[in-house]
């Protein structure tokens, strides 16, 4: 018997559901009121024999897992997790170093919550912390039950009054070292992080504190100061209130990204519990992933400077000046829009008015801000009106630049329908042809590909010189035979031309990837936009699904275009098991290729940090580096079992 089988012979799917669904038995049956949208009549179902659930109202059925994932918006492992902890069952045993790594993990979090709670009782009672109670109350007009829910705390201007709390409660200075609550610098010298501030707790997904934001109230630097990237604390892979907004997401399915921890906690105050932030660093994919679960509306409220004229293209790239990074997330048009062209998403931008902080709008007048945030427009939409208005488009000229810059963020808007109305729309503002408008953008197409294929050659020299020179990456060695045959061909379209060939060679390269420990293939893996895009066509082929008519026509012009003329796999083609070993092989060398690139990348950001004296930004790139390093050996490892590859 499997685990799931165990777990699902364990757990009582009427026990699990009854936790969140008031239920009572109909026959052999229990019914109740949808979990999942408003009802008046009962037409929710569920059947012990079967152990499965039914939502006429809703549609959705499944097991104990489904409902789960559904409701809590966990992902099958999450759910797994916890049906398994509440039935007893083990699932894989971990090994020491694992276990070990999980009670230290347990312990550091164990130190911030009573961190956390020390902080609260300073706010409470300190007389040091008189302006900060005063700042909470008659500027942010916070109430004392919000004080309390959010366990808002203030940190003595001590250099060691935490540290000598904690220590008294059984911690070592390491554990709050690696906990972020206190710093060694290049001396030695070890003192408290956090002095002399406002202390917001940051919790993950379960409620648990990882982390703390910070303000301060003198006007000293930095204003803002959140905890570093510790084990428990990884800001891209959080959002600040999440644990308190999960439900009303899951039940408006809207969620709101706005900027600062206040925002989200006076939003909460006045009612509207569906309110997150990010972590003070770029909106990343794994956030948006994290709502895509929960909500199938994504609402970034902005403040009218960061989603206005500043958020405009900057040549071809969509930028945004943040104010502090600390402080704010960065805003990256471009980035959500691809977030929302892979994640499938509906991701929208609501513009504040001039000069109003969402938690400021929201306690003056909370109509107004449900009227903002339903009134959010497109983010594609909202881009291109940014671009346009930075321009006089009444002049011809202005119109092209205007055309052009627009085109990357056309060329990220994966799905054609959404494209074409884009394109419609971009034409009828510049009082243009829609032909005309895809004439640009086909050309900002082929100069990207251009781009993208000469830096690529430049970037393979560039490997081969370091290697030389046992630069990042080179372990000492000279340049394996397995390189100097990939620097014969180029990997992309060479991977991308076998897979047209067969598409389902794919799934062998994804089976050869994962045996060597490695994620399987995705479009990251492709530096070339066309390719990328190929890739995505030829996975759903490998999958069975056929190409719709407007996704051939589109990926003709581009990628079919580049593997046309290409015959270095002519011999091969005819024989599936030499096509197959190349495929694989060469979908080895590819990811080997890019996790060697990430290397260079990475050290050079270490560097970059270290030459700025951000210890904490190196010690993280430090982190991300060690996860790289141990990817590059094993998809090193897994070529070497593999006879080298000579193209001529």
């Amino acid at each position: 018997m499997s685990v799931v089988e165990e777990v699902k012979r364990r757990v009582d799917i009427v026990e699990v559901i009854g936790g969140y669904v008031k239920l009572s038995r109909s026959g052999r049956n229990y019914k109740g009121l949808s979990p999942f949208q408003s009802e008046r009549t009962p037409s929710f179902f569920v059947f012990p024999d079967t152990q499965t659930f039914k939502d006429f109202s809703s549609g959705e059925q499944g097991d104990v897992f489904s409902f789960l994932m559904k409701k809590e918006g966990w992902t099958f492992g999450e759910a797994l997790r916890e049906l398994a902890r509440r039935a007893g069952v083990q699932l894989d045993e971990r090994t020491p170093e694992q276990q070990q790594f999980a009670d230290y993990a347990a312990r550091l979090r164990d130190a911030l919550a009573q961190a956390a709670a020390y902080f609260h009782h300073l706010l409470l009672t300190a007389p040091q912390a008189a302006a900060c109670r005063a700042y909470l109350r008659e500027k942010r007009r916070l109430t004392d039950e919000t004080l309390a829910t959010w366990q808002i705390g203030y940190s003595l201007a001590d250099y060691h009054a935490l540290t000598h709390h904690l220590t008294a409660r059984g911690f070592s200075v390491p554990e709050l070292i690696d906990a972020g609550l206190v710093v060694e610098n290049e001396e030695g010298r070890r003192y408290d992080r956090f002095r002399g501030r406002l202390m917001i707790p940051i919790h993950d997904a379960k409620g648990q504190v990882v982390g703390f934001g910070s303000r301060s109230l003198d006007g000293s630097e930095p204003k803002y100061m959140n905890s570093p990237q510790t084990a428990v604390f990884d800001k891209g892979r959080l959002l600040f209130g999440l644990h308190r907004a999960r439900s009303a997401i899951r039940s408006e399915q809207v969620a709101v990204l706005v900027e600062g921890y206040m925002d989200v906690i006076g939003c909460h105050q006045a009612g509207f519990a569906n309110v997150v932030a990010g972590m003070g660093t770029s909106l990343s994919e794994d956030q948006f992933r994290m709502l895509k679960r929960l909500a199938a509306r994504i609402v970034l409220a902005l403040d009218a400077d960061a989603a206005g004229d500043r958020a405009v293209l900057r040549g071809v790239e969509v930028a945004r000046e943040a104010m502090d990074r600390e402080a704010q997330p960065i805003f990256d048009p471009r980035g959500a829009i691809r977030c929302e062209s892979k994640l499938k998403a509906d991701i929208r931008v609501a513009v504040l008015p001039q000069g109003k902080d969402p938690d400021e709008l929201v306690l003056e007048s909370p109509e107004r801000w449900r009227e903002v945030v339903a009134n959010a427009r497109p983010v594609v939409e909202h881009v291109i009106d940014v671009i346009l208005r930075s321009r006089d488009i009444s002049e011809p000229h202005a119109k092209s630049q205007a055309a052009r810059a627009v085109a990357p963020v056309l060329l990220d808007t994966s799905d054609p329908v959404q494209r074409d109305f884009y394109v419609q729309l971009l034409a009828r503002r510049l009082q243009v042809s829609p032909r005309a408008v895809l004439a640009v953008v086909s050309e900002v197409a082929r100069e990207a590909r251009s781009k993208v294929g000469g830096s690529g050659m430049r970037g393979q020299g560039g490997q081969g010189a370091d290697r030389a020179q046992g630069g990042p990456g080179s372990a000492g060695h000279a340049p394996s035979q397995e390189r100097r045959s990939a620097d014969k061909v180029d990997l992309e379209t060479h991977l991308i031309a076998a897979l047209w060939r067969r598409p389902q060679l794919l799934l062998d390269a994804n089976v050869a990837l994962t045996r060597a420990k490695l994620d399987v293939l995705d479009e990251r893996d492709f530096t070339n936009p066309a390719l990328r895009a190929g890739f995505r066509q030829l996975s759903r082929l490998a999958m069975g699904a056929p190409l719709s008519p407007s996704e051939g026509e589109a990926a003709e012009e581009d990628w079919l275009a580049i593997i046309a003329d290409y015959d270095a796999l002519d011999l091969l083609a005819a024989d599936e098991a030499l096509l197959r070993e190349e495929v694989v092989r060469t979908a080895l060398r590819l990811r080997e290729r890019n996790l060697f690139r990430d290397r260079i990348g990475i050290n050079a950001m270490i560097e970059e940090a270290k030459r700025a004296h951000e210890a904490d930004v190196a010690a993280r790139y430090n982190l991300e580096l060690h996860r790289v390093l141990t990817q590059h050996l094993r998809a090193q490892k897994a070529l070497q079992l593999r006879s080298a590859l000579n193209v001529t």
